[in-house]
């Protein structure tokens, strides 16, 4: 069985992220967030809510990309998912 992509973290940290156009690092938080809360729909009812709330309710996005790519050059040796992960940890709790 083949894979279209590779699911490894290896070689992406938020050093080549802070290379992208600001378009492009939108676009990449927006569908991050967005999956999470896809995924939080199936795993984590409430914690889907809090992150709808927390990033799209009355266009919040438009202050939380900056503060997150903010984040993401805090730790730019880290993968952007994990520090976009832990930010929405830190706003909507655990995950237990």
């Amino acid at each position: 069985m083949s894979y279209p992509q590779q699911s490894l973290a290896e070689g992406f940290t938020g050093a080549e992220f802070a290379t992208w156009s600001e378009a492009s690092q939108n676009s990449y938080i927006e569908t991050s967030v967005t999956m999470a809360g896809v995924v939080f729909t199936q795993t984590h009812l409430g914690k889907a809510s809090c992150v709808n709330d927390w990033y799209f309710a009355d266009d919040a996005w438009k202050t939380r990309n900056s503060d997150i790519r903010d984040a993401i050059a805090a730790y730019r040796d880290a993968h952007p998912s994990g520090v976009i992960l832990a930010l929405i940890i830190r706003e909507c709790g655990a995950l237990d």
